[in-house]
């Protein structure tokens, strides 16, 4: 659709013509202006301010026809078909189909076909069969946003503390992570959405909150209809390498506390600036890997009762 054509259509809603299906599309634009971060210089703030007070002030001053009286409701209906005209036709239209169409990447998988896709921040997507996933070329420098429109993946997460990475649904789940790995199966036809995380921990929600904190080798199925949902134990469905080159040993920490969702501290701040060349799988144990590493800096840990906590000291 042009932005002449989005013009006229808009006119065609204002003037009460429009097709049941044509209001729809409008309003869905309406939505849209609500629930997207539009970012506008200040001069274009300005214009579109002065644009629609100039409406405002030509729509209060019109004559109203014989017999009729210009009602506050009437006034209401004006003022937000302005706003909609000017807003939507203006800045949300041109803005999502031309800025945010050019960066977005939509890959389709087949019936027998896998994909496997790099992200622009190193995080990887192992795509299933019949599957649908949109994401952009280059993510923002604060946050990072992809989408499952349908089918099963795999996301290995490149840790980012401060650029959270979220997945979203088409059954309006949303899984939160900042670095992991986990499996999501998102099938439009089915009742349920599954999300299952092999290393480190995510959060899940929905439109009403928090659905639940998933950690390694938990299992959550939601149940569309319902809007509920619930969390259970699994044996590891898959496992992952990661690799340390010349890494710091508060790089290593940092990346086994979001592989495992544990917490490990240090007696003395400097050994942290120990290098560490080594490479390790998710199928260890946080005590295996950890016997590893002391043994080649010559170090000593102890774990709490629950393995949750583990100290390293010299």
């Amino acid at each position: 659709m042009t932005e002449e054509q989005a013009k006229e259509l808009l006119q065609k809603y204002l003037d009460q013509q429009a097709s049941p299906q044509e209001q729809k599309k409008v309003e869905a634009w309406y939505a849209t202006l609500q629930t997207k971060d539009l970012v506008l210089s200040a001069d274009r703030k300005a214009a579109i301010g002065a644009q629609m007070f100039a409406h405002l002030q030509v729509a209060m001053h019109e004559k109203p026809e014989s017999g009729k009286v210009f009602k506050l409701q009437s006034f209401i209906r004006i003022a937000a078909a302005v706003l909609l005209v000017i807003a939507i036709g203006i800045s949300v239209w041109k803005l999502n189909t031309n800025v945010v169409a050019e960066n977005q990447v939509t890959v389709v998988t087949g019936s027998k076909q896998q994909k496997r896709i790099t992200l622009s921040d190193g995080s990887v997507v192992l795509l299933g069969p019949s599957a649908k996933l949109c994401y952009p070329k280059v993510f923002a420098s604060n946050s990072r946003h992809i989408a499952l429109k349908e089918g099963e993946a795999f996301f290995d997460i490149a840790h980012q503390e401060k650029r959270p990475f979220t997945v979203h649904t088409s059954a309006g789940v949303d899984i939160k992570v900042l670095g992991t790995s986990f499996k999501v199966k998102s099938y439009q036809a089915s009742k349920q959405l599954e999300v299952a995380v092999i290393t480190g921990k995510v959060a899940v929600s929905n439109l009403k909150g928090n659905l639940g904190t998933l950690v390694k080798d938990e299992f959550l199925t939601y149940d569309k209809n319902a809007g509920c949902a619930a969390i259970s134990k699994i044996k590891a469905l898959a496992f992952i390498e990661f690799t340390f080159d010349g890494a710091s040993l508060d790089q290593v920490i940092a990346k086994l506390q979001y592989v495992y969702s544990i917490k490990i501290l240090l007696s003395d701040s400097s050994l942290g600036k120990l290098k560490t060349t080594a490479s390790f799988s998710s199928r260890q144990s946080p005590g295996e890997i950890l016997d590893i590493i002391c043994s080649l800096h010559r170090l000593k840990f102890n774990a709490s009762k629950n393995h949750k906590t583990f100290n390293i000291y010299r």
